[in-house]
């Protein structure tokens, strides 16, 4: 049974989540020369960069991944880092200074870009508590099943490798599947000591903070106005389209990635300001991080970044001021340095990711099958969604569109970040392809990477759009405060000038938060509900219903040994059953397709024949199955039961061990 939901609970585990995404990161960063809002914004990235890569090395070699393997890893590649960036400093090979921000904030604005960091994690926050009113709620969408088995296989084997935790349903060898994103919720899980819904739900909890956190760290890095970062932290809490629409499909390592790419920006930004060994390995690792939370994350990283270099070679070829080219160098000079200095750090990249590269090529050469989704929208529509940051909810989000509108046509206050603009127009028209051209050949191609899936590329799109509309809010400040200070009477008083700046941002903060509801925090909560009901609530039922957790924690008490299964249908919630009771089922996931195992295939359409098919007995033998679990739930509106599991009462071959009105579980007697 999931633990009993209590504050205490789910402050622990949250409190375990932010603690491994901030010592392991941090360490590493603060090693390899981060400092400021660079280290805290690198820093879960990082973390997830270590723990990423460990698990699959650490598997390679024979040694467990879990607390103790994955901090002496942490200790050994911030030793690395350190002594590296020790000996470069010592011998005079690098002098830091040049990659820091090029513009001072003062004290007054650090602290008040981090307060709306924290509003908009608290937002983050409130909106998964809200949607379901707990958070020890089983989620109910397709892929979470794999993602929760996954997490506690991975904490209880210790095997960290890239194909183990899908042995629970493709066994007996498994299948890739990049597991960043298992590996940190595994060590929240063995920390925190909860259960693996409570464990998920606090993974999930500051997921748009965590975005926000990222979107500052890009603007800081860029040089952008303390003013622009706060209010883009706020709209990447609010936006639907951002975090949220990801974790209600329940693709939750691509929520991950997704919040994680702006961070993609800030590392190479350094790197190409000033190339060296300390920066380069912060570049490495990003690359690998983004890599390792989702593979489609380093793929979307670098099509965010590109209008960035685009800018800054362009910018040289006209002989204008770059950041971090000394007056005079040419423009191919420069674009030829950018190139060069850039090979070794995909170099070392490529080496330190080759589990997960080896592992994605195998995959897409594997038996298991792609397929697009071949969306065909008209494009005013997807225009319209992406305007509206409008996907899967009835209600437009209209506030943000009046924003990113203004910050639209003022994109060229932007300064350094003009880029973004060009972004924007790039993964906004990649969004368009894939939703209204789904199904020409090319764009499949095109967009394989995120599936051919409408809803990721919204997702990847919105990051971009959020920056504008950040932007068109603090263009919102500006024009206050400098109406205000042409007023007479405050032309006379020099002390009320000083702090229109502070007083106009709050007081469009303030508006925002009014006219958008608290910027959007029911609305995101609906969406977010979507992943505890499955869909909307009342369109569809829920495959893990109250009857079968109980069942399944029953079938926990029942002493069932690890090396046997569970026979169950794999369209219920008792494919949940490792996950919340630690029994192995027949079936660990909803989805059947790929290298599942052939017994497990004949057993669901022929078990009921078990007296008159010695197939069935040889398949039970070989799987070792002595127990069935039959549920009531179904992850398809109204899928019927396998037929080998229909009408099992009555049957002499089974012994009835328990029963609740949506659940019982047999005992095989024969």
């Amino acid at each position: 049974m999931p633990a009993p939901d209590t504050f205490w609970t789910y402050f622990g585990a949250v409190a375990a989540y932010v603690a491994v995404l901030a010592v392991p990161g941090g360490l590493i960063g603060w090693a390899a020369g981060l400092r400021g809002w660079a280290l805290a914004g690198l820093s879960p990235l990082l973390s997830y960069a270590v723990t990423g890569l460990a698990g699959p090395w650490l598997a390679l070699v024979g040694l467990p991944y879990n607390v103790l393997t994955a901090a002496a890893c942490t200790l050994l590649l911030a030793g690395v880092a350190f002594g590296i960036r020790r000996l470069c400093l010592v011998r005079g090979w690098i002098t830091p200074g040049a990659e820091a921000p090029p513009v001072i904030w003062t004290k007054r604005a650090h602290w008040a870009v981090a307060a709306c960091v924290v509003v908009a994690v608290g937002l983050s926050i409130a909106v998964v508590l809200s949607a379901r009113g707990g958070t020890t709620a089983v989620f109910q969408r397709w892929d979470t099943v794999y993602h929760a088995n996954g997490i506690r296989y991975i904490a209880e084997t210790g095997d960290g490798s890239l194909t183990g935790m899908s042995t629970i349903n493709w066994y007996p060898n498994g299948s890739f599947y990049p597991n960043g994103y298992h590996l940190v919720a595994a060590l929240v899980y063995e920390i925190s000591g909860t259960s693996i819904p409570v464990t998920l739900n606090a993974v999930t909890m500051p997921i748009a903070g965590i975005f926000a956190l990222s979107m500052v760290a890009l603007i800081r890095q860029m040089g952008g106005r303390a003013v622009h970062a706060g209010c883009t932290a706020l709209i990447a809490s609010a936006a639907t389209t951002g975090a949220y629409e990801s974790v209600s499909s329940g693709l939750l390592p691509y929520a991950l990635g997704v919040v994680l790419t702006p961070l993609m920006v800030v590392s190479l930004q350094r790197f190409l300001v000033r190339p060296a060994i300390d920066t380069g390995i912060v570049f490495a690792l990003t690359a690998d991080g983004l890599l390792v939370s989702h593979s489609s994350a380093l793929f979307g990283g670098a099509l965010l970044a590109a209008p960035l270099v685009l800018q800054r070679w362009y910018r040289s070829l006209r002989r204008l001021p770059v950041d971090g080219v000394p007056e005079g160098r040419g423009g191919f000079a420069v674009i030829g340095r950018d190139v060069l200095y850039t090979i070794p750090v995909m170099v070392v990249a490529v080496v330190l990711g080759s589990r997960q590269i080896l592992g994605a090529i195998g995959f897409t050469d594997g038996a298991y099958p792609y397929n697009p989704w071949n969306s065909h929208l008209p494009v005013v529509s997807a225009l319209k969604m992406l305007a509206t940051f409008q996907q899967v909810l009835n209600s437009p989000q209209l506030w943000l569109t009046a924003l990113l509108v203004l910050g639209t046509l003022s994109f060229l206050r932007l300064g350094r970040m003009r880029w973004v603009l060009l972004s924007a127009i790039g993964l906004s028209g990649l969004f368009v392809l894939v939703t209204s051209y789904g199904n020409v050949p090319l764009v499949i191609t095109l967009s394989r990477p995120w599936w051919n899936d409408r809803f990721r590329l919204m997702a990847l799109a919105a990051i971009p759009l959020c920056l504008l509309a950040g932007h068109g809010m603090a263009e919102a400040q500006r024009w206050i405060a400098r109406l205000v200070r042409s007023v007479n009477w405050a032309k006379e008083r020099p002390q009320v000038v000083s702090r229109l700046g502070i007083a106009a941002a709050a007081v469009v903060i303030a508006v925002t938060a009014v006219l958008t509801g608290g910027f959007y925090r029911t609305a995101n909560a609906t969406a977010v509900s979507f992943l505890y009901y499955n869909g909307p609530e009342g369109d569809g039922s829920p495959p893990v219903n109250q009857d079968e957790i109980i069942a399944m924690d029953y079938l926990g008490r029942m002493g069932i040994p690890s090396d046997q299964k569970v026979l169950n249908d794999r369209l219920d919630g008792t494919a949940w059953m490792y996950a919340l009771a630690g029994v192995h089922p027949v079936a660990g996931h909803y989805d059947g397709s790929g290298a599942v195992s052939p017994d497990a295939n004949y057993l669901a359409e022929h078990f009921r024949d078990f007296d008159r098919d010695p197939h069935v007995r040889e398949s039970l033998r070989r799987l070792n199955v002595h127990h069935v679990l039959i549920g009531s739930g179904a992850i398809a509106k109204d899928a019927p039961r396998a037929a080998g599991l229909r009408d099992l009462e009555g049957s002499d071959f089974l012994k009835l061990v328990y029963r609740n009105p949506g659940a019982q579980i047999y005992t095989i007697v024969k």
